[in-house]
């Protein structure tokens, strides 16, 4: 009997322990849904047109598919998107000859990295969608076999809202990715530092939306622009009263939490690079963590994406970030964390 008593003390002392381990197991996230490559050729393009302003940027390096997979492998994550990124090659601040040419051998490029991992990485063509290039540039993605989605980057276009010119030209693109079935990852927050964020959500829900009605949008960084100020609240504000009073406009509508909260080393970060900016525009809004954490809730945590912004900040580091610094419970966390896309689902 004694023999008896010791066992089952010892089987439940087991499956208290195997409870407890459960309880404190941290979910990995499924994917990194904002990540970018960069090829040889633009690096050097963009380390060229930065020379005039060595103060401001950060020197590009290539950013290889390689290079991302093992980010992706230290920090026990299957899969990514792969971002082209052809849109920063079709700036004002590259010039080349031949610019429609150039994006295009970009958008290629990515093409041919993505193949080396075709189970892992979902590769997303981009363009400047103010260029009059860019619906054919989108074609030739589509043609050559790059249509795992179109990133579209409104701050590098210098884009406004204000300007109806920009909104058309902005919706010809969003119907042009619906006609092709492409998904679109927008970086909706323009380089305005008096951008109205809840009339510009607005122009974009009821103008620019309604464009692409049969595939997934994602809206990059929350609608901030690497960290979350004042006129990023007002815009994800606007889209959680939206998602809260008028649900089906939010059906196919994510938004990804890619670049927003700040590392505790940013402090310490390079005086010009990304990282510190993302430190200075938080440290300005010190609010912003929890007001993500507020509408993120209102809009639903199902359509919040875990996303890094990679090479910014590594998937390893950022998982640390969010569960450390995001005042969401840990079952919060994990919920974004196991969310994907619809397009790392067969959509």
């Amino acid at each position: 009997m004694r023999e008896y008593q010791i066992l089952f003390r010892l089987i439940g002392w087991l499956i208290f322990l195997w409870l407890g381990a459960a309880a404190g197991a941290q979910v990995t996230p499924v994917a990194d849904h904002h990540a970018h490559l960069q090829s040889p050729a633009a690096a050097r393009l963009l380390n060229e047109a930065a020379r005039a302003h060595p103060e401001e940027a950060d020197e590009q390096k290539p950013l290889t598919a390689n290079d991302l997979v093992s980010a992706l492998d230290a920090a026990g994550i299957q899969r990514s998107t792969a971002l082209s990124e052809a849109y920063l090659l079709g700036t004002d601040l590259v010039h080349v000859p031949d610019e429609a040419k150039v994006v295009n051998e970009e958008n290629e490029w990515t093409l041919g990295q993505v193949r080396q991992y075709p189970t892992r990485l979902v590769g997303f063509c981009s363009v400047n969608p103010l260029r009059a290039y860019a619906r054919a540039a989108i074609e030739h993605c589509e043609q050559i076999g790059l249509r795992g989605g179109l990133k579209l980057h409104l701050a590098t276009a210098h884009f406004r809202f204000e300007n109806a010119e920009h909104v058309r030209q902005l919706r010809d693109i969003f119907r042009e990715a619906n006609r092709l079935r492409m998904p679109v990852l927008i970086h909706l927050h323009p380089d305005d530092e008096n951008w109205n964020g809840k009339s510009s959500a607005q122009i974009f829900l009821n103008q620019v939306l309604p464009e692409a009605p049969d595939v997934p949008v994602q809206v990059a960084h929350m609608v901030g622009w690497g960290g979350y100020d004042r006129s990023s609240d007002d815009a994800l504000s606007a889209f959680a009263d939206a998602c809260e009073h008028r649900a089906p406009v939010c059906n196919r509508l994510y938004f990804d939490i890619s670049g927003t909260i700040v590392p505790p080393l940013a402090p310490g970060a390079t005086p010009h690079g990304e990282l510190r900016y993302v430190y200075e525009v938080l440290k300005s809004f010190p609010e912003g963590p929890a007001r993500i954490a507020a509408n993120a809730r209102r809009i639903g945590l199902n359509r919040i994406l875990f996303a890094t912004d990679w090479p910014v900040f590594t998937p390893k580091d950022y998982i640390k970030t969010l569960r450390t610094r995001l005042p969401l419970t840990p079952a919060d966390i994990d919920q974004i964390f196991r969310n994907t896309a619809p397009y790392f689902r067969g959509w």
